[in-house]
């Protein structure tokens, strides 16, 4: 994704903003970069944080310099990053940051930084252990947290930080631009919940080759660490699809009238495939995108999920209570990261499902 060309074009307070406090050397040592989910924070908080380190600027990242291709391929010592969305960031993260940066710093720039992508994910422990950490800034030091929840973040950590806030793109625009990318609208629909950035929709859908092994000690580590990020992104794309093809069998139950059917379906299909966190937030959160345009037809609204328009007039004349199975979807999606079990959180959103039957 190019970030720069989405921050100037979708998000210029804060490109010139940052540009301006990176010439005047006016930077705050804490950034809090906030916005919806789908917004690309953990990318933006990359770039501006590369934007500090980078050797050619021009005017922000050049991502062509060797720092920047270092920072890359995790290559810098100078430079952390814990990512909130694949787990929850514990106190032992906070003190390994705090052990590294409180030596010397190991490049010849003298600068550390450090990102925390979902704050929001820290546990209390490491809350606390960053607000220390937040109050007693060192002057080559430069934090980045990132959030989709602002509101739950301890009034004292956004005190300490100057916010940016990301501006959602319309969703109907992020669809039109992914399918003049080549995006069929159905993915284009599905994943605009999921990424604010036609871009960032093109980049899940594209699999990504891994490189062949390198006898050159000074290419091995690069080789992997490409194909660790390669396999992770091609997994992303598996989950994706998954969980699609779950949706898309469920809508045909569902349209059957038949809540044994729909408990069988679950049974047999939903419970082996959604069986770890990421594939059942990829599910949840589509499903809750069924729910709510079926909502919108009922009540008269336009849709997101076009592709399936039958459908949801058909469901819609079906069903009742969609308000609350809505709040169901959300609750069990909302309990993912919560220390539940996963098959115990949809064997009980799926009996809510049913309680109240098709008409």
């Amino acid at each position: 994704m190019q970030i720069e060309k989405y921050l100037k074009t979708y998000q210029p307070i804060i490109y010139k903003t940052f540009l301006n406090s990176l010439k005047e050397k006016k930077l705050s040592h804490a950034y809090l970069i906030s916005g919806n989910p789908g917004t690309p924070l953990k990318e933006v908080a990359i770039y501006l944080a590369k934007s500090i380190l980078c050797d050619d600027p021009s005017p922000l990242a050049c991502n062509n310099c060797i720092t920047c291709l270092r920072i890359d391929d995790d290559n810098y010592p100078d430079f952390i990053v814990y990512d909130g969305a694949k787990e929850e960031i514990k106190k032992g993260a906070v003190e390994e940051i705090e052990t590294r940066f409180e030596k010397k710093a190991f490049e010849s720039k003298g600068i550390m930084i450090y990102i925390i992508h979902l704050v929001e994910n820290m546990n209390v422990q490491a809350t606390n252990s960053i607000l220390k950490f937040l109050e007693e800034p060192e002057s080559n030091i430069y934090a980045f947290l990132t959030t989709n929840n602002e509101s739950i973040i301890l009034p004292t950590i956004i005190s300490r930080c100057q916010t940016l806030h990301l501006k959602q793109i319309d969703r109907k625009q992020v669809i039109n631009e992914a399918i003049e990318l080549g995006v069929e609208r159905e993915d284009a629909e599905l994943l605009s919940y999921f990424y604010n950035s036609s871009e960032l929709i093109v980049d899940v859908l594209v699999t990504k080759t891994t490189l062949k092994k390198s006898s050159n000690p000074d290419e091995k580590e690069r080789i992997s660490e490409y194909n660790k990020e390669a396999e992770a992104h091609n997994e992303n794309k598996e989950t994706y699809e998954e969980a699609k093809q779950i949706l898309v069998d469920l809508i045909e139950v569902l349209k059957n009238n038949d809540d044994r059917e729909l408990i069988y379906y679950y049974q047999t299909r939903i419970v082996p495939k959604v069986n770890d966190k990421e594939t059942a937030r990829f599910f949840l959160d589509m499903l809750a995108q069924l729910y709510e345009d079926i909502l919108n037809v009922q009540n008269g609204r336009d849709i997101i999920l076009t592709s399936y328009q039958d459908s949801l007039f058909d469901l819609a004349n079906k069903m009742n209570h969609v308000d609350k199975d809505i709040l169901s979807i959300l609750k069990a999606r909302n309990m993912i990261n919560l220390r539940v079990s996963l098959s115990s959180l949809l064997d009980h959103l799926f009996l809510s499902l049913v309680k109240e039957p098709l008409c």
